[in-house]
């Protein structure tokens, strides 16, 4: 009988075939697996680990785009308030109300006999804004010498009294809080405390809320201060008090820190390092699109307190933020929170089309994780004032974290500065204050555009110095540009202020990535508390340095832009690096 020989694979020949390709394979995934358990187990802090589930989750998905939006669009609400002081405050056109005179119909401006004119700083005759003529008034008019088409040849040369009173011209303003409390000549350092108190309240938002989110978490924060800046901004439009409009206001200022800079840094977190440049970028554009909103409501709503109410009132969509906003998984594993943080991150793998690793895996990830020291501590409000100074001492104590914080802390003092100081330095331009508010927050936008991709080509570093570089070279350059020439001083400025917009942009990404995670909300609070200061400064340098020369402000602006840009290159460069967990990972890096 022929037996058939077997085919090839059956058969025992074929059974031995297969048998030592199991072996193959068997030994080819022991071989991998033992690979990458050992690459977990040299896994070196939390940040390594963290990035490690990020990449099975997706760390640059759709889920990282939702976030975004669901982070971000609040720019447009602070962006709101911390502008609306152009129009609440504004300083309309005024002169004495002479109460003698009231009632009087004449052909003529009253103020022709009334008002004595006076030689402003820009050399220009114009009625004065804080005396009168103190003639016999009552006589005048009973003499019938004031009635006529033409005023009648008074001396000008006679006595003069301050006002009490005071005539608003509303030909742009229905209203503003400086006609509604007088806030001008001997009061006029008052409409400046509009401001300067607000800048306070984003200072101290800045740094305290900051803290707080570090310790409570970003999500507990951000409904906090969402809350807080709906009611303390809706509440500005009632009061009748100027001591109460500025309390409020300053709560406003400071509630819309503990809301956009914890939402920053929650952004941060979920992201990965392909994604930072980008959406770190585009988060500033929603504050550019709150710039551009606000002068385009205030065009139609002239009443200072509608118009507060108006940007006050659409703040209550932030109250989604309760469903919408979840809490920062990258927080929740440095707090020991693993179930938390593994279910968000379990969501977010769903969206993106990932999944987690395995159990086993996982679980030893999770035992690679570091615990905050202070999770289990239950501290006390002093405690927590203390710990603050303490994360303060933490930024400077070492030799890496000390030169990174110092430099981006100078950074955004210049950036801030120079940002509103060029913003206030168009107020002698005759142009509308709306065009030229629209026009401010327009040309934000394309520079953080051309931002997104010079950060994907040059890196951090670099573009830092180069942008402040330029920006300064452009401020510098008005000094040689005589005053006359309007347009080439106004182009000058808006070369600056689109660089600078920039970098200001720039300096957001930086400061988060240079810093380790418990102390990264701390980092940014106060670099933001250093540009508050260096935006309650430029005012000061516009107003007194620009009547010793017009170009003085600039030139300060310029040189101290230069400064930022060459200490930038002192810095490391972060754009493809993962987050540092501790300040002993930062200590171990060359600088």
């Amino acid at each position: 009988m022929t037996v058939a020989p077997p085919e090839k694979g059956i058969g025992a020949g074929g059974e031995e075939n297969v048998e030592l390709m199991d072996k193959n394979l068997n030994g080819y995934a022991t071989e991998k697996k033992m690979h990458e358990e050992k690459h977990l187990e040299e896994l070196q802090g939390s940040s390594e680990v963290f990035e490690v589930i990020m990449r099975h989750v997706g760390s640059f998905g759709k889920w990282q785009w939702i976030m975004f939006f669901v982070t971000s669009f609040c720019g447009v609400f602070t962006a709101f308030h911390n502008l609306a002081a152009v129009f609440l405050a504004a300083n309309p056109d005024h002169w004495c109300h002479v109460t003698e005179l009231d009632g009087l119909q004449t052909d003529y401006d009253i103020r022709n006999v009334s008002i004595p004119w006076i030689k402003g700083k820009d050399g220009e005759t114009k009625y004065s804004k804080c005396s009168y003529y103190d003639r016999d008034w009552p006589s005048l008019i009973a003499s019938g010498v004031l009635y006529g088409s033409t005023p009648p040849d008074l001396p000008l040369n006679e006595t003069t009294a301050a006002c009490d009173k005071w005539t608003y011209d509303h030909s742009i303003y229905e209203s503003t809080v400086v006609e509604e409390w007088d806030l001008v000549c001997d009061n006029k350092y008052l409409m400046s405390t509009v401001q300067s108190t607000f800048m306070a309240g984003v200072l101290t938002g800045a740094v305290v809320l900051s803290e707080l989110s570090d310790k409570y978490g970003r999500r507990t924060i951000s409904l906090v201060s969402a809350v807080g800046m709906l009611v303390s901004s809706v509440a500005v439009t009632f009061v009748s008090h100027y001591e109460l409009f500025i309390t409020l206001r300053f709560f406003v200022a400071a509630f819309g820190s503990g809301l956009f800079l914890p939402n920053f840094v929650l952004l941060m977190e979920v992201v990965g390092p392909e994604a930072r440049t980008i959406m770190g970028m585009m988060y500033q554009a929603f504050f550019s699109v709150g710039f551009m909103l606000l002068p385009a409501i205030a065009y139609f709503v002239r009443e200072w307190r509608q118009l507060e109410l108006c940007i006050s009132v659409p703040t209550v969509v932030l109250l989604l933020y309760y469903w919408l906003l979840p809490e920062s998984p990258r927080w929740l594993m440095q707090q020991g929170r693993h179930e938390e943080a593994l279910k968000i991150l379990e969501k977010a793998a769903k969206v993106n089309g990932g999944k987690l690793p395995e159990k086993e895996e996982l679980e030893l990830l999770m035992s690679k994780m570091t615990v905050s020291k202070d999770t289990e501590n239950k501290t006390s409000v002093f405690e927590k004032i203390v710990n603050f100074f303490k994360s303060i001492v933490t930024l400077l104590s070492t030799k890496n974290m000390r030169r990174r914080c110092l430099i981006i802390f100078f950074a955004w003092f210049v950036v801030s500065m120079v940002y509103y100081g060029l913003t206030f330095s168009g107020g002698n331009i005759d142009a509308s204050v709306y065009l030229m508010v629209f026009m401010s927050g327009l040309v934000e936008i394309p520079s953080y555009l051309l931002v997104c991709w010079t950060l994907k080509k040059f890196g951090r570093r670099l573009n830092l110095c180069v942008l402040f570089i330029i920006c300064g070279a452009a401020c510098l350059l008005i000094l040689a540009v005589p005053k006359e020439e309007v347009w080439l001083n106004l182009t000058l400025a808006t070369i600056g202020k689109f660089f600078n917009s920039s970098a200001f942009g720039v300096a957001y990404i930086y400061s988060a990535e240079l810093v380790p995670t418990g102390v990264r909300n701390i980092s940014v609070g106060t670099s933001s508390m250093c540009a508050r200061i260096g935006s309650a400064l430029a005012p000061f340098i516009v107003d007194l340095l620009g009547d010793v020369h017009y170009a003085v402000p600039s030139t300060v602006f310029g040189l101290l832009s230069v400064a930022a840009g060459l200490l930038a290159l002192l810095l490391p460069e972060t754009g493809h690096s993962r987050l540092p967990e501790t300040v002993e990972e930062v200590e171990a890096m060359p600088r």
